[in-house]
C-alpha cells in the first residue's frame, strides 16, 4: 500500500519524493476511523469529512492542507490533542 500511497501523492498532487515518502508512511499507520477514510480515498479519490477535537477535514482544507496532510493532523489530533490543537489553530489563524 505504501508504494501505491506514494506514486498517487507524487503523480497527482505533485509531492517530492522525500516527502511522498514520509507521508505515504504516515498515512499507512493511521489510526481508526481515519484507515477506513484513507482507504476509500485510495480507492476512488473520495473524501469524508470527520471532526477531531474541534477540527475539521473540511476546514484543514480550506486552510490549504492536502487530504492526506489534512488525515496525518486529524491523527494527530487523536494522539496528542493538545499539542495539535494549539499547533493547528495557530497554523489556521496566521495562514
Amino acid at each position: 500500500m505504501e508504494e501505491k500511497i506514494k506514486d498517487i501523492l507524487i503523480t497527482e498532487l505533485d509531492y517530492s519524493k522525500y516527502v511522498a515518502e514520509m507521508t505515504a508512511e504516515d498515512l499507512c499507520n493511521l489510526q481508526p476511523p481515519l484507515d477506513g477514510i484513507r482507504d476509500a480515498w485510495l480507492a476512488d479519490r473520495s473524501i469524508s469529512d470527520i471532526v477531531v477535537e474541534g477540527f475539521s477535514v473540511s476546514n484543514l482544507l480550506k486552510a490549504g492542507f492536502t487530504f492526506p496532510s489534512a488525515l496525518i493532523a486529524m491523527d494527530w489530533l487523536m494522539d496528542e490533542p493538545d499539542i495539535a490543537k494549539e499547533e493547528l489553530a495557530s497554523e489556521l489563524f496566521f495562514s
